[in-house]
């Protein structure tokens, strides 16, 4: 069974991180998950290699940007979406404002708090702030 994705992008992450040449990058795969290539990792596989890079040095911020998956909550999906179209509606990676928005229209103060029923609603009233935000004006 292949590895998810975002397992995947975390190896990628690491070698570009840590500055793995591609000899030394499948050396390491090699030596510590017996295969050549990342997309061929199992689990345990996974491990071993993301053991190896976190010994040496690599970190991910993964669950620090997502606050991980928490029952209820908004989804890391749903959150990066948020932050996404957020940067696309006010042009700014600007998480702060972002916070008094969610605060004025959701009641929740920051991401962390929002459930995924409100980070749905959260998408869904971004979207519509893009879309009037491009809409061309009828010369008024």
């Amino acid at each position: 069974m292949p590895l998810p994705s975002n397992q995947l992008a975390v190896i990628h992450l690491a070698k570009k991180s840590l500055g793995l040449d591609d000899e030394t990058y499948r050396a390491v795969l090699t030596f510590h998950a017996g295969v050549s290539s990342a997309k061929d990792l199992t689990p345990a596989g996974f491990e071993a290699v993301m053991r190896y890079f976190n010994a040496c040095g690599f970190r991910s911020t993964w669950n620090a940007r997502t606050f991980g998956r928490r029952p209820g909550m908004a989804t890391p999906r749903q959150i990066d979406l948020i932050r996404s179209l957020w940067r696309d509606w006010s042009g700014a990676d600007d998480e702060q404002a972002l916070g008094r928005w969610l605060e004025r229209s959701f009641g929740v103060s920051a991401l962390r708090f929002l459930s995924s029923t409100k980070a749905g609603d959260a998408i869904n009233g971004l979207k519509a702030m893009i879309r009037r935000k491009d809409r061309p004006s009828n010369g008024k």
